[in-house]
C-alpha cells in the first residue's frame, strides 16, 4: 500500500473507499453513501480534541485556543470575545467547560499504562491501494509494531454499554477492515474507549473471535455493493431483507 502524511481533510477528499463509507452502505446503503453530507456536532468536536491531545500534544496546543467564558450579550462581553477570536488566530476554540473534561481525561490516560502502551506508533498514517479489487483508503489513529488501536469517545464505557456501541456504529466493520487491508491480526486490534463523562474512565477493548467474524462479514457484505455501484452503475438501497409482491419491504 501507499502511505502519506496528509490532513483528515486531504484524506475524506479521496474518492476511494473508507471505513466510515463502508459503515454507511453496510448500515444503510450504497444510495445513502453517495447523498450523505457533512456534518458536524459538539460531541465530534470534543471527541478530536482529546484524540489530539493524547496523540499528538504538541499540535493540539498549535491547532486549539481556550475561550474563557463570556457573556456576549453585553458589549463588554463581545468586545473581550472578538480579541479572543483575534488572539486565536484561525485555531479552534475550545470552551473552559470542554477543558474542564479534557483535563482530567488526560490525567487518566497519563495514569493507564495499557492505553499508553496501544498509543505508540504511527499516527494516523494514511494508507492507500487495492483491495477485494476496489480502490481502498485506512487510517488508523495508531499503527504498531504489531497491533492497530483506535480511540473511541463515548458517554458510557462500560463493557455492556461499549459493545452496544460496536454493533450501533459498526465499530468491529471498522477493526477488521483495517486489519485486514494492513495484514494485522484482527485479535490484535484495540480500542481505547474514553468516557466524556465523570469520572472519565479510559478502558481497553479487544474484539472476540464470533465479533472479528461479524465485523469481517459485514465489510465484505458492504464492498459486494460498492462493487455493484461501480461495475454496473446500480445504485442499491437496504440490503438483506425480503420484499412483498408489491415491492415494500417486509420486517
Amino acid at each position: 500500500m501507499q502511505t502519506k502524511v496528509e490532513s483528515n481533510e486531504q484524506y475524506h477528499s479521496s474518492t476511494s473507499i473508507s471505513a466510515s463509507g463502508l459503515k454507511t452502505i453496510f448500515k444503510k446503503s450504497v444510495y445513502h453513501y453517495l447523498n450523505q453530507k457533512s456534518f458536524s456536532s459538539n460531541s465530534l468536536e470534543l471527541g478530536s480534541a482529546i484524540h489530539t491531545i493524547l496523540l499528538e500534544p504538541e499540535i493540539f496546543k498549535n491547532e486549539y485556543y481556550m475561550i474563557p467564558k463570556v457573556d456576549r450579550r453585553t458589549k463588554e462581553g463581545k468586545s473581550e470575545y472578538n480579541k479572543h477570536l483575534m488572539a486565536a488566530n484561525g485555531r479552534k476554540m475550545i470552551s473552559t467547560d470542554e477543558m474542564e473534561i479534557i483535563e482530567p481525561v488526560l490525567e487518566n490516560f497519563n495514569n493507564h499504562e495499557l492505553a499508553k502502551e496501544y498509543c505508540v506508533g504511527k499516527i494516523e498514517l494514511s494508507h492507500y491501494g487495492d483491495f477485494m479489487d476496489i480502490p481502498i483508503r485506512v487510517r488508523p489513529d495508531v499503527k504498531g509494531f504489531n497491533f492497530i488501536s483506535d480511540i473511541k469517545t463515548c458517554q458510557d464505557n462500560s463493557p455492556a454499554a461499549f459493545k452496544k456501541d460496536i454493533y450501533k456504529y459498526n465499530y468491529h466493520l471498522q477493526a477488521t477492515f483495517y486489519s485486514d487491508a494492513l495484514g494485522f491480526p484482527a485479535e490484535n486490534f484495540r480500542f481505547i474507549a474514553i468516557e466524556t463523562n465523570y469520572p472519565y474512565t479510559i478502558e481497553v477493548y479487544s474484539l472476540s473471535e464470533e465479533m472479528i467474524e461479524r465485523g469481517r462479514n459485514a465489510y465484505k457484505s458492504a464492498i459486494e455493493s460498492w462493487k455493484l455501484y461501480l461495475d454496473t452503475g446500480v445504485v442499491s438501497g437496504y440490503k438483506g431483507y425480503e420484499y412483498a409482491k408489491d415491492g415494500s419491504i417486509l420486517i
